[in-house]
């Protein structure tokens, strides 16, 4: 009895071993030419279902402006349960634009923390819906990661004050991550110009990996995937000279533009924001 027991083992762990290599590759396997998102820890998160949103974000109302061209609605698609709507009326463009051809303010623009302590790496996740009627003209901005005191608008960081690291739509719906680092020059940086495009209609996707580089040294990074496929990792880049400079959180702002007029929108438009999160990046 013992001796057949002993065999029945054998034979079972024979089965096991020629099965697990027989067995067919997992459907889930990554393709070799494709990036999965980096593992990471949710730390926050927010929509728009709760009237309270803002207070729940942790937004500051330093740097606000066009809330009104803001409204939290339902989804007519579906697909969630509440979205926010920011407007872009006919002739709109940058707020600088605006004020010196006393055109329409379109858009919207604020900071938020959701009271996470600083970073050195982050990644920002949310959906967005160009309206169908959406034209891009040249260009505009959409919401990214920041550190400091935003730079934007021409304001270039010393290395110590802050940065930014929005996305851009450019002509045609082309993509980009457009950063105010130290290393820019008159205006913030264009990175990945092209390396996907944006489609007026659909619910996109977007995911911004930022890590920051260690002072003097140019070994920062931004990652970014759209509907889940990676589409830009750049590295060597420069974020800050200090270690005390850290992402704190999400730099909302949207426009049309651009630094005249001729990146004003010809229609009225609207943009379609939802589910926002933030996570603590743990391995690439």
């Amino acid at each position: 009895m013992k001796n057949l027991c002993c065999n029945l083992l054998v034979i079972n762990c024979l089965a096991l071993i020629i099965s697990s290599c027989n067995s067919p590759k997992s459907t889930n396997a990554i393709a070799s030419n494709s990036v999965a998102s980096p593992k990471n820890t949710a730390i926050a998160s927010g929509n728009f279902a709760n009237n309270s949103w803002m207070q729940l974000w942790g937004v500051k109302k330093a740097g606000q402006w066009g809330l009104n061209n803001t409204a939290v609605i339902k989804d007519p698609s579906g697909k969630f349960e509440k979205v926010l709507r920011v407007r872009y009326p006919a002739g709109s463009a940058s707020p600088t634009v605006s004020r010196k051809n006393h055109l329409p303010l379109g858009g919207a623009q604020f900071s938020a923390n959701f009271g996470i302590s600083p970073k050195n790496s982050l990644r920002l996740s949310y959906y967005l819906r160009f309206s169908e009627n959406f034209d891009f003209v040249k260009g505009g901005k959409l919401p990214g990661l920041f550190g400091g005191t935003a730079n934007s608008g021409g304001d270039i960081p010393n290395g110590s004050d802050g940065f930014s690291t929005r996305f851009m739509w450019r002509k045609n719906g082309d993509g980009e991550v457009y950063a105010y680092l130290p290393t820019s020059t008159e205006y913030g940086t264009s990175i990945g110009r092209g390396k996907w495009q944006f489609q007026k209609g659909k619910w996109h996707h977007i995911e911004q990996l930022v890590v920051l580089n260690q002072p003097n040294q140019n070994n920062g990074q931004v990652q970014v995937w759209l509907d889940g496929k990676q589409v830009l990792n750049q590295k060597n880049l420069t974020f800050r000279t200090t270690d005390k400079l850290k992402i704190e959180g999400i730099f909302f702002s949207t426009f049309f533009g651009g630094s005249d007029y001729t990146w004003s929108t010809p229609k009225d438009v609207y943009i379609d924001f939802a589910n926002f999160s933030l996570a603590e990046v743990n391995k690439f």
